[in-house]
């Protein structure tokens, strides 16, 4: 749905700058930004996506996400867009973050070499119906997923206002890429968990990959709502010969534990190729054996590893006396072993701020599509 946009700035002859993500664009009229969601309109910005899903919503576990520290356990109501404000060569889900919306936010279609006849058609959700699926749906969370869910800025303040009346938790899973005036917002409206991809730590490897020219706003986008109460997980995909080294993983673990904490989740996952192939490469185990070991010699005490098959990259120990607390192979549990008031049976260690939520000792891990 085309609606006028939040934080932008009219410029002489018509032009915007938009302040939703940080390329900040200065788009000309009848343009869109770097996105290509968000369009100047005879010098007036607006988003073409508010309410426009690529399908009524998914039912996840939350660990799909991944977080692993913030109500385990739980169904997450997945829904997301079009669009991104990154164009990462690796990008797993190409297929629409690289979409662009029509001018009335129906339809999405490509430019991509290739794809140039191809359409999809995109779903209008206006937020009260959103409220009442997720609700009937039994999902105690949502995310907003899949695509950069940043970008669908004015959307997120309007749903998220009405999902907390209903105590439906909030969770972006996002690139980070955002300005201080949108993370105000989303501090304010109360989203409550953020998983945040912190692709490198390098400004050359977000220029190379991702097409943008720093990774400090998402460092800084992740320091903002951890120190403001928001649950904030890390992820770090791993591509071969691009961000594996020992000094790559030593970096940004030491920067986690620096600026946001050893008790913060972070979770490694393996490459494979697609889109683009940055690398021809999948990630190795012995890869992501390393970038585990480095993060714990760090002292990050939550340590995670994704796609891949990994001794202990799926469970949660417990700090200080390293005891097995919940067990897990892919997203199921396979064991869980901590007192209802969230502290560890062998040591007394309380996680009542590291585990957030309630623990979902019987989910049903139900995957859906509605």
């Amino acid at each position: 749905m085309k609606k006028k946009a939040r934080l932008w700035d009219s410029l002489e002859e018509n032009k915007v700058k938009c302040h939703v993500c940080a390329n900040e664009c200065i788009i000309m009229p009848g343009k869109v930004g770097i996105c290509r969601t968000r369009k100047n309109f005879d010098g007036e910005l607006y988003t073409l996506i508010y309410g426009s899903l690529i399908s009524k919503g998914s039912l996840d576990p939350i660990e799909k996400k991944p977080l692993y520290n913030f109500w385990p356990g739980a169904t997450a109501y997945s829904i997301a867009s079009i669009g991104c404000s990154f164009k990462c060569q690796n990008c797993q889900n190409w297929n629409i973050s690289q979409a662009n919306p029509s001018d009335n936010g129906k339809n999405g279609f490509y430019t991509l070499e290739g794809l140039e006849n191809r359409r999809m058609s995109l779903v209008e959700m206006p937020p009260e119906e959103l409220v009442k699926r997720v609700v009937k749906s039994g999902a105690k969370t949502l995310a907003y997923t899949y695509n950069e869910p940043l970008i669908w800025h004015e959307y997120i303040l309007d749903t998220t206002k009405l999902l907390k009346k209903k105590d439906i938790k909030t969770i972006l899973v996002t690139n980070g890429y955002s300005t201080p005036e949108a993370t105000k917002e989303l501090i304010e409206v109360g989203i409550d968990a953020a998983n945040i991809d912190i692709k490198a730590m390098s400004d050359d490897f977000y220029k190379k990959i991702c097409g943008v020219k720093s990774v400090q706003p998402v460092l800084d986008t992740a320091k903002r709502l951890k120190s403001n109460g928001i649950h904030v997980e890390i992820t770090n995909l791993i591509i071969p010969d691009l961000n594996d080294s020992r000094e790559d993983l030593s970096k940004l673990s030491n920067w986690i534990v620096e600026n946001l904490g050893k008790n913060t989740p972070t979770h490694f996952s393996a490459y494979h190729p697609d889109f683009k192939m940055p690398s021809m490469k999948r990630t190795p185990y012995e890869t992501l054996d390393l970038a585990y070991n480095v993060a714990n010699e760090t002292g990050i005490n939550y340590i995670y590893v994704g796609n891949i098959r990994h001794e202990k990259g799926g469970n949660t120990y417990c700090p200080k006396c390293n005891h097995l607390i919940i067990g897990r192979s892919g997203y199921s549990f396979t064991k869980i072993d901590i007192s209802d008031h969230k502290k560890c049976p062998n040591c007394d260690y309380d996680f009542s701020t590291d585990i957030i939520g309630e623990i979902n000792k019987k989910p049903s891990h139900r995957y859906e599509f509605l």
